[in-house]
C-alpha cells in the first residue's frame, strides 16, 4: 500500500495534445515530457507544458545531459521543473541550476514566463524551477554524496535501465548488487533532505520501491501501457474465439 506521502508522476514519450489531456486529468502529481527518448521536439513539448499548465498539473521536462542549453528555453514556457538524464558529476547539476536561475544567482536570459501570459512574481529572481538529477550510471553511484549536495538540486531520479547496465546487470532488478545501489542513491538523496523518485515502476513493484525509501515514482511510461492494453486486448479476445498465439506485452 501506498504511503500518503507518495508522489505518484506520468512519463509521456508520445507528442500528441490527447495524450497530454488524458495524463494530465488522470490523478498523477505531476507529468514528465521526455526530450531524451520519447518522439517530443520543442515545439511540441511547448504544447504539452501549456495543456498541462490550463489542467494545473506541473510539467517536468527531461532534457539529454549533452542539451543543457534547452533548459531556460522550456522553463520560458512554463515547465515547472527539469530532469537533467544521464547525470555523472555535480558539475553537470551546478550548470543545470545555473541555466536555471535569472541573474546574478544564475545565467538564464529574462524572456518573460510564456511571454507574459502566464503569471510571474513581481521579483522574478524568485523564480526558481526544480531542477532534478537522473543517476543511472556506475560514476554517478560513485559520485552521489556530491551531486546530492549541489545547491539548488530538487531530487535524486533513477533510470533503472541503464543503472543496470552500467552495473553490468543487464535488467536484472532483483540483483542484490541492484538494490545496494538503489539503497546508496535512497541515503544520499535523504542524507541532505532531498526526495529520492524511481522511474519506470509498475504494480508488482511499488510496494517495494516505498519499502527500499522511495518517495516518488513515476510509473510506466504511456506508450508500454498502450501496448500492454493492447496486448490484453487482443488475448483475451483470442482466449475467448479459441484461435492464435499470444500477443507479447
Amino acid at each position: 500500500m501506498v504511503g500518503d506521502g507518495i508522489r505518484l508522476g506520468g512519463w509521456l514519450a508520445i507528442p500528441d495534445l490527447l495524450v497530454v489531456e488524458a495524463a494530465g486529468r488522470a490523478g498523477y502529481d505531476w507529468v514528465g515530457l521526455d526530450l531524451q527518448h520519447g518522439a517530443w521536439d520543442l515545439g511540441a513539448a511547448v504544447r504539452g507544458i501549456q495543456l498541462l499548465d490550463i489542467l494545473n498539473i506541473p510539467a517536468i521536462v527531461r532534457v539529454p545531459d549533452e542539451e543543457l542549453h534547452l533548459i531556460p528555453h522550456v522553463l520560458d514556457h512554463g515547465a515547472s521543473g527539469i530532469v537533467i538524464a544521464m547525470t555523472k558529476s555535480a558539475k553537470t547539476v551546478a550548470d543545470a541550476v545555473a541555466r536555471a536561475r535569472y541573474q546574478p544567482e544564475g545565467s538564464r536570459s529574462y524572456g518573460g514566463q510564456r511571454y507574459g501570459m502566464r503569471h510571474e512574481p513581481a521579483d522574478v529572481a524568485t523564480i526558481r524551477p526544480a531542477i532534478h538529477a537522473m543517476v543511472e550510471s556506475r560514476e554517478a553511484i560513485e559520485r552521489i554524496d556530491v551531486i546530492a549536495a549541489v545547491p539548488g538540486l530538487a531530487s535524486i531520479h533513477v533510470g533503472p535501465v541503464d543503472l543496470g547496465l552500467s552495473l553490468g546487470l543487464g535488467q536484472n532488478r532483483e540483483h542484490a548488487n541492484f538494490k545496494s545501489a538503489l539503497r546508496t542513491i535512497v541515503r544520499a538523496a535523504h542524507a541532505v533532505g532531498l526526495p529520492a523518485v524511481m522511474h519506470a515502476v509498475d504494480d508488482g513493484q511499488v510496494s517495494e520501491m516505498v519499502e527500499l525509501g522511495f518517495d516518488e515514482l513515476v510509473l510506466t511510461a504511456d506508450i508500454g501501457l498502450l501496448r500492454r492494453a493492447i496486448a490484453d486486448e487482443i488475448n483475451h479476445a483470442r482466449e475467448k474465439t479459441g484461435g492464435g498465439a499470444a500477443v507479447a506485452k
